[in-house]
């Protein structure tokens, strides 16, 4: 039940979505583009990601169990998001949005507390390291966050501290909080198939280290500086180490994830793994001054790598989560139906980022019909999911 609210966010955040598309080719006059765009964010991040990937945790594979406490948790942290869904399209950042901003952020530290200690029993050299770092990355990036009221408070709203405290909170929380959370979620599934799957220390260590210097790369837009670029270079050295040894792990299991894996589930795993591949691909790339310089002025290259983090890996991750749990039920021909639009949206969406950038960036201009093309795109995103959740509700979830 709690997995399809956090989806419901999600459907929330894609119809905001589609929305502002459409302010690209028509005027909607309720519609102010910042503000509309923060309840996107907002509701997308701290709703259907957040609860999605915490109540994935807790249930672990079945062998969890979701007290009354937790109900009451899950409950209070879906009522901030949806005062964060309303509140930001009518007053921005306000009052009433920051106050629901700050109570989710309490009470997601209270949940992630008893992710903790529900994991106690896990592999401390597996999937419970994973989680520890995920959980402490959570902790690390919500300094960003509580350094903006100081920020404004100081006049400082609009320079680059400013940006940069902003950065640090997205920073952590799709390199740290869930890169490290969508490991733990895998390694923990192959523990449960009876796979010891040991991550190395040092292996470990380079994810952590790369996780934490990367951050240059938020500070590299505005600060060019040589020292910045050579962190830059170090940090992504580093995660392209990391990832080469954790692809040589995951060899490993292989076999067994085929073997008890659907096909349905292993495709939404296959997309995750080339996104989270791409990620550490880009971020490699952009350790060059003059391809760096490129990828932070063009906003069709920031939105689709932003979306490549939260729709292409943790999405797909959590809906094939979701197809294992059966909580989704590809056997049904409106299930499949319905997944296949959300998915096909979201590869669409990507595609016509990336490529309308790149024509940007070499020059060729503005591709025809640009907008409506992503417009149509976006708008298969809510019908996927309007007809996951019908169809999920037609049966009880376990």
């Amino acid at each position: 039940m709690w997995f399809l609210v956090a989806l419901l966010d999600l459907f929330f955040a894609s119809v905001i979505g589609v929305l502002l598309r459409a302010l690209y080719i028509v005027e909607i006059p309720f519609v102010t583009f910042r503000p509309w765009l923060h309840g996107h964010s907002h509701t997308a991040l701290l709703g259907w990601l957040f609860m999605g990937t915490a109540i994935a945790l807790l249930h672990d594979g079945g062998a969890g169990r979701i007290s009354t406490g937790t109900r009451w948790l899950l409950g209070g942290i879906q009522f901030a998001v949806l005062g964060m869904l309303v509140s930001f399209p009518i007053q921005g950042y306000g009052a009433f949005s920051i106050g629901f901003n700050a109570l989710q952020m309490v009470l997601a530290y209270i949940l992630l507390g008893m992710v903790w200690r529900a994991s106690t029993t896990w592999p401390a050299k597996g999937s419970r390291a994973l989680l520890r770092f995920a959980i402490g990355f959570f902790v690390l990036s919500t300094l960003g966050i509580l350094a903006i009221g100081p920020i404004i408070a100081t006049g400082n709203q609009g320079h680059e501290i400013y940006y940069w405290a902003v950065q640090f909170f997205l920073h952590f929380q799709f390199n740290g909080w869930f890169w490290f959370a969508a490991m733990a979620l895998g390694a923990r599934w192959a523990e449960r198939q009876g796979f010891e799957l040991r991550i190395d220390g040092f292996t470990l260590s380079l994810w952590v280290i790369s996780a934490i210097f990367t951050y240059a790369l938020a500070i590299a837009w505005s600060e060019p500086l040589p020292a910045v670029f050579a962190t830059v270079s170090i940090a992504v050295t580093i995660q392209v180490w990391a990832a080469w040894r954790t692809l040589k792990l995951l060899r490993r299991i292989r076999s067994v994830a085929h073997e008890h894996i659907p096909r349905s589930a292993r495709i939404l795993i296959g997309i995750a793994l080339v996104c989270m591949a791409l990620k550490v691909l880009v971020q490699a790339s952009v350790a060059v001054p003059s391809i760096a310089i490129m990828a932070f002025t063009l906003r069709h290259y920031v939105m689709g790598f932003i979306h490549m983090n939260t729709l292409g890996v943790m999405t797909m991750l959590l809906l094939a989560y979701a197809i294992l749990q059966g909580w989704l039920d590809t056997k049904r021909w409106a299930m499949r139906v319905g997944l296949g639009s959300l998915v096909i949206g979201i590869v669409l969406s990507e595609l016509l980022l990336f490529t309308q950038g790149t024509f940007f960036w070499v020059g060729w201009g503005m591709i025809p019909g640009h907008y409506v093309q992503l417009l149509v795109a976006s708008a298969l995103m809510p019908v996927g999911i309007a007809i996951l959740l019908v169809q999920a509700l037609r049966k009880p979830v376990r």
